[in-house]
């Protein structure tokens, strides 16, 4: 993480500027050239002119650079979140036909399925329980990272 002399962060419904600097999340390693020039990947960024607002103006060339922490510095880092930043969901899998059970409940959002059959060659009857999930941030805005 670093900061950008001047590059400031905005509310992103009003799109004035919070008084303090815009921290940049480097998404990549970046190699150095010779003298010190590099390219960064970073986070999307965009100016207040942008409906999705994120700094007051994008960095001008020159500008010092400022980066969080120091080197070789462990820091504990945690998430906060509203409940709506990130998205859970479950998919009903197919009931197989044929089998000694066959089920499928959802409880509070998430779909379980068990199946039960007779294994014949092992004199058994194994039973599984599977689930098919996905996940993924709808609102980064509403989510951040604190650490210190």
């Amino acid at each position: 993480m670093f900061t950008v002399a001047d590059c400031f962060a905005v509310n992103p419904q009003t799109r004035e500027s919070t008084g303090s600097l815009f921290q940049f999340v480097a998404l990549a390693n970046v190699t150095l050239g010779s003298s010190g020039e590099g390219n960064i990947t970073v986070a999307p960024i965009y100016s207040a002119s942008n409906a999705l607002a994120t700094v007051n103006s994008l960095p001008a060339t020159s500008q010092a650079v400022v980066f969080v922490g120091a080197a070789s510095t462990q820091y504990a880092q945690n998430l906060v979140y509203h409940k709506d930043a990130i998205t859970f969901a479950t998919a009903d899998l197919l009931l197989p036909q044929g089998v000694d059970m066959a089920s499928r409940q959802v409880h509070n959002g998430i779909s379980l399925r068990i199946v039960r059959q007779y294994d014949i060659n092992n004199d058994r009857m194994p039973c599984r329980i599977d689930v098919l999930y996905g996940f993924s941030t709808i609102r980064p805005q509403m989510a951040c990272r604190i650490w210190g």
